[in-house]
C-alpha cells in the first residue's frame, strides 16, 4: 500500500504520514504546503513558480537570499515528508498529484459541492453534517508568518471564504432538519451559526426559528436577554429595539396560536449605543443588531 499523507489546515495545522504524526517546528515548511495543496484544491494542479513563491514567503528579502531561503525549505519539506510528495524543478515547484494526499479543505469543499446537487433535504443532510465535522477550526487558527504579509493575506482571504461556506452550510442544516420535522436537530448547528458572527441578526432569528419549530417557545423568548446582556458586556453596545421587539411578536404569535402566552415584560431601555468598534469583516456577517 502506497503511504498516505494527511493535511489538516482548518484549525491549527496537523501533519500525519501513515496515521503517524509529522512533528515540525519550521513555520515556512507548513505555509509552503498549505499554499500548494489549498491552491490546487482551489484551482487544480498546477506548478508554481520559484520566483512567486520566494516573493510570497519572503517579501522583504533580495531575491537571491529569498531563493536560497526556498531551496532550503523544500529540503525541509523532503526531510520531513521523505521524497516524492514535492516535485522541486529549476524553476517551478508543485505537490506530486501520483501520490496520496488527504486535505481537509479539498475535502469540505467536495462535500459541500455534493450537498448542493441533492435536491432532497434527507440526501443533503448527511453531506453537510459531514462537512461541518471536519471544520475544526477556522483556517489556519493561530499561525502566521512575522515576515511574510503576503502569505497572511492570502491565508486570511481563504479563512474568511471557507467561514462564509461554513455559515451557509449551517443555515442550510438550521432549515433541513425543521423541513423533514426533526426541528430539534437543528438546534446544535443554528447555535453553531451565531458563534461565526454574535452580532448577525439574520442568525439568532434562524436560531430563535428553530426552537420554535422544535416546540421550545420557552428557549426561544429567553434567548433574547442573553444575547443583549451579552453585547453590553463584551462591547458595550445596547441593542436596537426594532429588532428585539420584531423576534419577540413573532415569538408571541407563535405561542398564541399553541395555547401559549409570554409574560408580559418591561420594554428595553431607549439608550442608544455608540458605534461598534472596528473589526475584520466577517463573510455574511452584518451586524444589523446595531444602531
Amino acid at each position: 500500500m502506497s503511504p498516505r499523507l494527511v493535511l489538516q489546515f482548518l484549525g491549527l495545522p496537523q501533519l500525519h504520514l501513515d496515521d503517524q504524526p509529522i512533528a515540525t517546528d519550521r513555520r515556512k515548511t507548513i505555509a509552503l504546503l498549505a499554499y500548494l495543496a489549498v491552491n490546487d484544491s482551489d484551482h487544480g494542479s498546477q506548478h508554481y513558480s520559484r520566483e512567486a513563491l520566494s516573493a510570497l514567503l519572503w517579501p522583504d528579502y533580495e531575491q537571491a537570499k529569498a531563493f536560497s531561503n526556498l531551496r532550503r525549505t523544500i529540503w525541509e519539506v523532503h526531510q520531513a515528508l521523505g521524497e516524492g510528495w514535492l516535485i522541486a524543478e529549476r524553476e517551478t515547484v508543485c505537490l506530486n498529484t501520483g501520490t496520496a494526499i488527504d486535505l481537509d479543505v479539498a475535502n469540505f469543499l467536495k462535500l459541500l459541492a455534493k450537498s448542493r446537487q441533492q435536491a432532497e433535504p434527507k440526501l443533503r443532510i448527511p453531506l453537510l453534517i459531514d462537512a461541518v465535522k471536519l471544520y475544526r477550526n477556522h483556517f489556519l487558527t493561530g499561525f502566521s508568518l512575522k515576515d511574510a504579509y503576503s502569505f497572511n493575506e492570502w491565508a486570511y482571504a481563504e479563512a474568511e471564504d471557507l467561514r462564509g461556506k461554513l455559515a451557509a452550510a449551517l443555515e442550510t442544516l438550521s432549515e433541513d432538519y425543521p423541513a423533514i420535522g426533526e426541528a430539534e436537530k437543528a438546534i446544535p448547528y443554528a447555535r453553531r451559526l451565531i458563534t461565526l458572527d454574535p452580532l448577525n441578526e439574520a442568525s439568532h432569528r434562524k436560531l430563535m426559528e428553530v426552537y420554535i419549530q422544535a416546540g421550545q417557545h420557552s428557549a426561544a423568548s429567553s434567548n433574547i436577554r442573553p444575547v443583549s446582556r451579552s453585547c453590553a458586556r463584551n462591547w458595550g453596545l445596547t441593542l436596537s429595539r426594532k429588532p428585539v421587539h420584531s423576534i419577540r411578536e413573532s415569538i408571541e404569535a407563535e405561542r398564541k396560536q399553541s395555547g401559549f402566552l409570554l409574560k408580559s415584560r418591561s420594554r428595553p431601555s431607549r439608550q442608544n449605543t455608540t458605534c461598534l468598534p472596528s473589526f475584520p469583516p466577517l463573510s455574511g456577517g452584518r451586524r444589523k443588531w446595531i444602531r
